[in-house]
């Protein structure tokens, strides 16, 4: 599989982009909507100190740029100072794109940091949306592909995606490494994959599904002296690398290899087995949005798990060993805090729900549920009432 497939696939139903685009537009502008309206109408959440309040160029970038946004446009600023280690819990490749472009565009100051971040995250979604299509069809049919691309988009959390978040571009990018891998592209999905262990502590784990890719194409025949070994076990180590590159960085510039990890302390997580996590969880009263007890972050763990479990029937290995990962990391931190956006990223998800959504009925509870709950949660979370 090469070029010719993947060129197949990108020009099935008249291209990508154009598949990509009614999804993103259409979804986008509900939830631009209810951000203006919330900030204009809304009160600022009294439990915010007053510090957080920095004004954006606008309503619209304003919505946006709230909770982890304030955090990488700081980092974009002013780097990551030894004064400040907490910061290594964000990884670098976000802010750095944000400062690479505001720099652009003359604009680095905390407003345009603001919208730069939310101009990239947006570019970087629509991008993931059209790799989540071309993916989709190398196993599926194209009206899956663009299932597959809706329930992304209509995805109750998805105003991370869309926000000043890291979140669009770790889904772009590891998505990227598993769609080149698998047309045969191995350096590509090296440098990707790398990329991704540079965009959010997870992603070094992206060196998994590659190393099962590159297994069933040696156990197929496939990878011959004239297809050479050595690209593909580059590939499967590109990631490790990378995440060494900044491990050294940390520890030339803050004494601590290991900086991200012990600045987790500082969100209340801290490493153990998931039946622990699940214990704490249900040690305390249920709240039902927020808190170290909310029933919210149950349900999208719930969610995750069961996707898992499809995805095991369904899907490719690869896809399955990769959603759990990502499923079991956060399930060994502590906390189910941040799940429904932990959640978002697990791409293989979306490929159950396109199988799922070939049930009229599944199909249309999707789409309501999810922008339903998405306007709400939008709205909310652009006066930081909420946040995951």
């Amino acid at each position: 599989m090469s070029d010719t497939r993947l060129g197949r696939v990108a020009g099935a139903s008249g291209g990508l982009l154009g598949v990509a685009a009614v999804p993103f537009v259409v979804t986008r502008l509900p939830l631009l909507l209810a951000g203006i309206l919330s900030v204009a109408l809304l009160p600022v959440s009294r439990y915010i100190e007053g510090y957080w309040l920095i004004k954006g160029l606008d309503r619209a970038f304003d919505a946006f740029s709230r909770w982890d946004a304030w955090h990488y446009t700081r980092i974009a600023l002013t780097g990551y100072p030894e004064s400040d280690p907490s910061r290594a819990a964000f990884f670098p490749l976000f802010p750095t794109l944000i400062r690479v472009f505001a720099e652009v565009v003359g604009r680095t100051d905390r407003p345009g940091l603001f919208a730069t971040a939310v101009v990239v995250a947006n570019v970087c979604l629509l991008l993931a949306t059209m790799v989540l299509i071309a993916l989709v069809r190398l196993d599926l049919d194209a009206d899956d592909a663009r299932r597959a691309a809706w329930y992304l988009l209509v995805f109750p959390t998805s105003l991370f995606l869309s926000a000043g978040y890291s979140e669009s571009l770790f889904l772009l990018l590891t998505m990227g490494a598993i769609l080149a891998c698998r047309t045969d592209h191995w350096l590509t999905a090296g440098i990707l994959g790398g990329s991704a262990a540079l965009s959010r502590p997870i992603g070094v784990w992206v060196l998994l599904p590659l190393a099962i890719e590159a297994y069933l194409e040696w156990r197929a025949g496939r990878l011959r002296p004239w297809r050479p070994m050595w690209r593909p076990v580059v590939a499967v180590a590109l990631p490790g690398i990378f995440l060494l590159g900044w491990m050294w960085y940390l520890w030339m510039r803050l004494g601590d290899p290991l900086a991200f990890l012990h600045a987790q302390d500082g969100w209340n997580r801290e490493v153990g087995p998931p039946w622990d996590t699940l214990m704490q969880f249900f040690s305390g009263r249920f709240s039902l949005h927020t808190g170290f007890h909310s029933l919210t972050d149950l349900a999208f763990t719930l969610i995750g798990i069961a996707g898992v479990i499809l995805s095991w029937r369904w899907l490719r290995p690869s896809y399955t060993v990769w959603f759990g990962v990502m499923l079991l990391v956060p399930l060994m931190t502590g906390s189910l805090v941040s799940m429904p956006r932990f959640v978002l990223v697990m791409f293989p998800l979306y490929l159950v729900l396109a199988i799922l959504g070939r049930r009229q009925a599944v199909h249309d509870s999707l789409l309501v549920v999810g922008m339903g709950v998405g306007g709400i949660y939008m709205a909310l979370y652009a006066q930081w009432y909420w946040v995951a």
